[in-house]
């Protein structure tokens, strides 16, 4: 009986439905609805998966993401507030630190020219160890004065002093002349401190006890500091940090702090590209801008030359409206604000230690999207990548399942092509799957057909993978390497005097010697030829010290089979002299064989020099020699014997050859 194609729903017990049967047509439209081509299924399968995993994975992604980012952004702020405080500590507690130090000096009680040397080699030292100083100076109370100021590069006190090129600070003192009236007298002096030139005494009207730092400083318990102002000689943008001598009343020592110094301090730690820096007085002032060009217009307004409205300011940084409101506003901590549809947070870090900036209030202003921008981008890409892996991932699907529907319609049309040999009816499989169904009643046709004929022999799998490049026969390069021969001295007449299990057990003794000392050099043995070991370095594993390893390795493995050939002859065995040629050169390196047998090894003119320079220490006596492109190879550790010129069989230009030793032994008398 003819075997049946079944094309719709099948009866649970295994009949199938007769297409006249009314009673079955039913039955027969519900199954079609169900059984449907097999890329159908697959596709509505993968998809759904597909979907299933990568949307949520995408939606957690970007959650996390923007969460992250605003972290960072609180985490940035946090670092930035420490870093500021630290810094600002470190730079400017110890100038006040240092007018400290100076109010106690005893050097410094008198006024000048008494006790001149230590005043100037005390102050000296302190303008020099500090780039934000721009001077260290006393006053005294019968108006005498005493300043060395810094004149290192970019100092805005050599050209009005003229200086020479040679002075790296000057020291200005007012003190009366012979009738009694203040004259100013400049001495330059050189990178020691010690005076080099002297500029004549001019009359000076400069009284120190005029000055507010003076002033304030007399009427105060403890350290002052002034409001910023320019020096009316050099121009110098400074703060001046002031504190009374302990033991002499109306001597005061006194700093100025450079504040351009705090504005590249600012301009240099921005924690991102777009961010600016402030620093404002205890009044809300603008005294210190991050840019250098808008710290040039604030140095105008300490001259006068500009409004101290800064209106133009803010037309240049629109930021700074924004930050001196929420100063008023806030005073300190985090804040954010929202400009030209970009939020910027912003960072107020009150300084409360004692320094030249004590009751000041550094701001630092960022666009969010400084910290957001590369995590946005991140994410971003991410969704596209996502979206493109699962549209890649739906039309893989789709792609898949049709061909695998397409093949299995091709199977079975090629199974029920073989129902030609036997028509005997088989019972069907029951699946909703068309193409499954098809295909199982041509396997089944299939089957009978291999019962009657007996065998079937499946074609032979194929065993070769091609992987990586390691294991294609064609995958081999030039490089540089160097190599190592051994051999072990009248081998042959140790194999004729000894029984071969016992020369077996010599040789795995002696190639596990060897085999530790090149791994251990960093080395690779290549090959056991009979009784000689093939080494080599650079190549698999690269290795920029390739022939002072190998060397090293030699003098090793030498040292090694002393030991190895003293217990031998305890034990009445036979020693095993070795001898080695090393040589540095090019070579094809890589895999060289058959189809289905390969060997990683090198072939050129450099391992036959190797193999060569090994048999040649019979010549001269040697265990070890080298050529001369390994010995230039080698650092300061080793020494070489120069044994000249030797020519080497199949090579047309002789080798120089040497013998190699460790420094440490040469010096050690080895």
């Amino acid at each position: 009986m003819p075997i049946r194609r079944i094309r719709g729903w099948q009866d649970m017990d295994g009949g199938t439905s007769q297409a006249g049967d009314r009673t079955g047509q039913t039955g027969d439209r519900t199954g079609r609805l169900w059984t449907r081509p097999l890329r159908v299924h697959l596709g509505v399968i993968f998809v759904g998966l597909l979907l299933l995993v990568t949307l949520p994975q995408i939606w957690i992604t970007y959650s996390r993401g923007h969460k992250a980012a605003d972290e960072a952004i609180d985490a940035e702020m946090a670092v930035l507030s420490e870093r500021i405080v630290d810094h600002y500590h470190l730079t400017f507690a110890d100038k006040l630190a240092m007018v400290q130090v100076g109010a106690a000096l005893e050097s410094l009680q008198t006024p000048p020219p008494s006790d001149l040397d230590e005043k100037r080699s005390f102050m000296f030292e302190v303008v020099e160890l500090s780039q934000a100083l721009d001077g260290l100076f006393a006053g005294y109370p019968d108006g005498r004065f005493i300043r060395i100021v810094s004149l290192r590069e970019g100092s805005q006190w050599r050209a009005p002093l003229e200086a020479p090129d040679e002075a790296a600070a000057a020291m200005e003192m007012v003190i009366p002349d012979a009738e009694g009236k203040p004259t100013v007298r400049w001495t330059f002096l050189d990178g020691a401190g010690k005076p080099v030139s002297v500029l004549p005494a001019e009359p000076t009207d400069f009284d120190p006890r005029t000055r507010p730092w003076y002033r304030e400083a007399g009427a105060a318990d403890g350290p002052v500091a002034t409001e910023p102002y320019l020096m009316p000689f050099s121009g110098a943008y400074v703060k001046t940090i002031a504190d009374r001598h302990r033991d002499a009343p109306g001597v005061v020592i006194a700093a100025d702090i450079l504040l351009e110094s705090i504005a590249h301090f600012l301009h240099g730690e921005r924690i991102s590209p777009n961010a600016e820096s402030y620093v404002f007085d205890d009044q809300g002032k603008l005294v210190v801008h991050s840019e250098p060009a808008l710290m040039a217009e604030l140095m105008e307004v300490a001259r006068g030359t500009r409004p101290s409205d800064h209106d133009y300011l803010e037309e240049h940084d629109p930021l700074l409206a924004s930050v001196e409101r929420l100063l008023a506003e806030t005073g300190s901590g985090q804040a954010h604000f929202q400009l030209d549809g970009e939020t910027y947070e912003v960072l107020y870090v009150k300084i409360g230690f004692e320094s030249v900036l004590k009751g000041y209030t550094i701001a630092t202003a960022a666009p969010q999207s400084d910290f957001t921008g590369e995590i946005e981008a991140q994410l971003h890409q991410g969704l596209m990548i996502a979206a493109a892996i699962l549209v890649l991932g739906i039309a893989l699907a789709v792609y898949v399942s049709h061909a695998i529907s397409r093949s299995l319609t091709a199977l079975t049309g090629e199974a029920l092509r073989m129902k030609e040999l036997d028509f005997t009816e088989t019972e069907p499989v029951r699946s909703r799957t068309a193409e499954i169904v098809s295909l199982a009643s041509a396997i089944e046709s299939a089957r009978t057909a291999i019962r009657s004929f007996g065998l079937y022999v499946p074609k032979e799998l194929v065993r070769r993978i091609v992987g990586s490049g390691l294991f294609d026969r064609n995958a081999a390069a030039r490089e540089t390497v160097t190599v190592m021969f051994t051999d072990i001295k009248d081998f042959t007449t140790i194999s004729e005097n000894n029984e071969p299990e016992a020369v077996v057990a010599m040789l795995s003794d002696y190639f596990e010697l060897i085999n530790e000392g090149v791994e251990r050099n960093g080395g690779t043995i290549i090959q056991f030829i009979g009784d000689a070991v093939y080494a080599m370095w650079n190549a698999p594993v690269g290795d920029p010290h390739h022939a002072e390893n190998a060397c090293r390795c030699a003098l090793d493995v030498r040292n090694a089979l002393d030991v190895f050939n003293a217990a031998q002859r305890a034990a009445g065995k036979p020693e095993l002299i070795t001898r080695f040629g090393v040589h540095t050169g090019p070579a094809v390196v890589g895999n060289v064989g058959a189809e289905d047998r390969l060997q990683y090894t090198a072939i050129g003119d450099t391992i036959n020099v190797a193999s060569r320079l090994e048999g040649i220490n019979k010549e001269y006596g040697t265990s070890i020699l080298v050529s001369r492109e390994t010995r230039d190879l080698c650092p300061d550790g080793f020494v070489f014997t120069a044994h000249g010129q030797t020519a080497v069989k199949g090579r047309h230009e002789p080798v120089e050859i040497y013998e190699p030793k460790l420094a440490s032994d040469q010096a050690g008398g080895v």
